[in-house]
């Protein structure tokens, strides 16, 4: 994600909809609420029947993109979670873009309710979907504030949504659905190693699929993120 930009737009374009075709189409995030107050359209966007077909249309695009790139067993399209991985990140994007908003309405829509089907694989890969771009917005919220209530948010909902969470310092259970399916565990894996995330690196299901994946070359390119191996004698 490399920009975001609160200007107007026309109205006719759904607020969910222009931005993820925006951020898929050109990686710029664009936001408007005409006629309407941001918090107002936090709560509502997503809701009209017809948008969230248009929506569903766009992800599904996107999933079968993603899932020809996915190693392991395939998984499915998760309507649900693919909803709302797409409208939590909208929600994250209006939180840092519009800082007017007060903060205890932040918790009430990030993370808000939980991913629907947590326990299935499938639920995660479509919610990322969307939330790949996640960190991006992670990034530029601490760039502004140490402090911003924000990022406690938006931690939550990594832990809700693991594959969101390299870059964003949390902790993962080991027992998250996204380590009992391949394709995702090496997804974190890469994304962990990409972001230079020290932590999640350090984690004892990522730390061995990036020293397998560097080979020859974890002395190399894993100094100074992976932890040396210790061997007992």
């Amino acid at each position: 994600m490399r920009h975001l930009d609160l200007g107007p737009r026309p109205a006719a374009y759904s607020v969910i909809l222009r931005f993820l075709t925006s951020l898929h189409e050109t990686g710029r995030a664009e936001l408007a609420f005409p006629g309407r107050v941001p918090v107002e359209m936090i709560r509502l966007a997503g809701s009209d029947p017809e948008e969230r077909k248009a929506i569903h249309r766009l992800l599904h695009g996107w999933y079968e993109e993603a899932v020809r790139d996915l190693p392991g067993p395939p998984l499915a399209y998760h309507a649900a979670g693919a909803e709302w991985g797409a409208i939590r990140l909208v929600r994250a994007a209006c939180f840092l873009g519009y800082r007017d908003i007060e903060a205890e309405e932040i918790p009430k829509g990030l993370p808000g309710t939980p991913l629907p089907d947590a326990e299935l694989p499938e639920a995660h890969f479509s919610a990322d979907l969307a939330l790949r771009h996640f960190a991006d917005l992670f990034r530029m919220a601490r760039a502004l504030s140490e402090d911003d209530p924000l990022l406690a948010a938006m931690q939550a909902l990594a832990v809700m949504a693991p594959l969101a969470a390299a870059g964003v310092p949390v902790t993962l259970p080991e027992d998250s659905p996204v380590f009992r399916h391949a394709g995702l565990c090496q997804l974190l894996a890469e994304r962990a190693y990409g972001r230079k995330d020290r932590a999640l690196l350090a984690h004892p299901r990522i730390a061995p699929l990036v020293r397998t994946k560097l080979g020859a070359y974890v002395t190399e390119l894993g100094s100074g993120l992976l932890s040396p191996v210790v061997v007992e004698s």
